[in-house]
């Protein structure tokens, strides 16, 4: 008698199982935070950027307050200049007292590093340099800065002729009341003519960092004339 084999059915074929409830909200969860992460950066990196462009509003604003606006130091003028020593960028000693009887005096006391007008400025009385020699007056730019940082800015301006006097204790800056305006500890931008017999004929700040070069060449020649310096 055949015996007869029986086959076995064939097996279902297997579907994967579908994700639980609770690893699906895992990943949920995980995606919200991302987008969280993801937004928070782009308010913080909008947050940087307006803080930074209302700066800048700021100062230009500060800075264009009016052309050539300026604050007199009237209890300065006909006074003794207080006399000074200090380091040009180029570590050449300079003394006021020099100068007494022989050359007027232009000091330009200004906020150096990080403030182009006043390097602006500086690098427009290096180009009136003969006018003023013309009318003996030794013209000098005054910065707080560390030497290294004037001295690294002064290509970038072309400023190869104009010494640049450096005031790192402030000391002089503040004995001619030049310290203020946006930094408390970096004069503003002041100018100060000292003539042959050491006495202050000109001492005037503007706060819109701005001054016509052809102003200051006539406003000095005007003065030192007036003595007949």
């Amino acid at each position: 008698m055949n015996k007869t084999t029986l086959s076995k059915p064939p097996e279902a074929p297997t579907t994967p199982k579908p994700i639980g409830r609770r690893a699906a909200a895992v990943r949920e969860r995980e995606r919200r935070r991302a987008r969280q992460r993801m937004t928070r950066l782009a308010s913080r990196g909008l947050l940087v950027v307006g803080v930074v462009a209302l700066a800048a509003i700021l100062i230009l604003a500060y800075r264009a307050a009016g052309p050539q606006k300026a604050s007199s130091s009237p209890d300065m003028i006909a006074k003794p200049a207080p006399d000074f020593t200090l380091e040009t960028a180029d570590g050449r000693d300079v003394s006021l007292s020099d100068f007494r009887g022989k050359r007027n005096v232009l000091l330009f006391f200004n906020e150096g590093y990080g403030c182009d007008p006043c390097w602006q400025q500086t690098a427009q009385l290096q180009k009136d340099q003969q006018t003023f020699a013309g009318m003996d007056v030794e013209v000098f730019a005054v910065m707080v800065d560390q030497p290294s940082l004037i001295k690294r800015e002064m290509p970038r301006w072309g400023l190869k002729t104009i010494p640049i006097l450096v005031d790192q204790t402030t000391k002089v800056s503040k004995s001619y009341d030049a310290l203020g305006g946006m930094h408390a500890n970096k004069p503003d931008h002041k100018f100060v003519l000292i003539g042959r017999d050491g006495t202050i004929l000109w001492a005037e700040d503007y706060p819109s960092m701005s001054v016509d070069g052809d102003f200051v060449v006539k406003q000095v020649q005007t003065l030192v004339a007036a003595l007949g310096n």
